[in-house]
């Protein structure tokens, strides 16, 4: 039986995450959602993304989903479907690492700066040295 995990992540940027996504060679599908209000007026909520593995030849199923909850993205999955090749705690690290690095870039680039310098260190953490020119 199915049992879906829903985990509040820090994401808040849509167009950031759709980033990420790509980023770390995935697909993904958004699906917006319009719901009605207390007052009966329709609001669309930022879609949910449907993340796929570009590497499966039937990637009709996702494996995991992206869902905005109120303030911040929820990554939601099945745990007993889960078909990576990689343990889950990887994936989000992986997820959180490229979306706050993506992030970084967006922010600097934003206020005028250039990465000049940028370092993958042997634990895995990144280094990036940015500079306004």
């Amino acid at each position: 039986m199915s049992h879906f995990s829903k985990i509040k992540t820090s994401i808040l940027d849509l167009e950031l995450l759709q980033k990420t996504i790509l980023d770390l060679g995935f697909s993904y599908r958004a699906f917006s959602k319009t719901v009605d209000d207390l007052h009966c007026n329709s609001i669309t909520k930022k879609p949910t993304l449907f993340v796929y593995d570009v590497g499966v030849k039937k990637n009709d199923l996702p494996f995991c989903s992206f869902e905005w909850n109120v303030d911040q993205y929820l990554i939601v999955v099945d745990f007993a479907l889960w078909n990576l090749d990689m343990d889950f705690n990887y994936f989000m690290d992986r997820i959180l690492q490229q979306y706050a690095y993506n992030n970084v870039m967006n922010q600097g680039y934003v206020q005028g700066f250039q990465r000049v310098k940028e370092n993958v260190l042997s634990n895995g953490s990144i280094s990036l040295t940015l500079k306004r020119f």
